[in-house]
């Protein structure tokens, strides 16, 4: 489904930021663009959500109150494979990004990002199918 199919089917996302601003212009666009999500400003609120709503796509930033994204995105993936994460970061290191791929993180973006990047991103992991673990392709 494409972003500006008729028949839409709320989607669940989750967004982790410990930025206000942030949480908020992520919660206007996927709102504006039909899908449904909530956003919660640090890891064990997120934690507690995904184990309470089971969102299809969680973002996360990559430094949080209560721990980082990277230990975030591991602990998440452990208890509910299932869970499409996408880590974001304005840090330009590659290792950064290694290490998020390597937790279970199944796409990554940087920050400052376009808007259409990131909801191209989120499209491609709520309508890509799952493989046996639970994890979408990479690539």
């Amino acid at each position: 489904m494409t972003p500006g199919a008729t028949a839409r089917v709320k989607e669940r996302i989750l967004i982790v930021d410990d930025e206000e601003a942030m949480r908020e212009l992520l919660l206007a666009l996927f709102r504006k663009n039909g899908l449904e999500a909530a956003a919660v400003p640090g890891t064990a609120e997120g934690l507690d959500f995904v184990a309470a709503a089971r969102p299809e796509v969680v973002i996360v930033d990559h430094r949080l109150s209560g721990g980082g994204g990277v230990d975030f995105i591991r602990r998440v993936k452990e208890r509910f494979p299932e869970v499409k994460c996408l880590f974001m970061t304005a840090f330009d290191s590659p290792d950064v990004f290694c290490e998020a791929l390597e937790a279970g993180a199944s796409d990554t973006v940087r920050k400052p990002f376009d808007i259409l990047t990131m909801l191209g991103k989120v499209w491609h992991l709520l309508t890509e199918p799952e493989t046996p673990t639970g994890e979408g392709r990479r690539g």
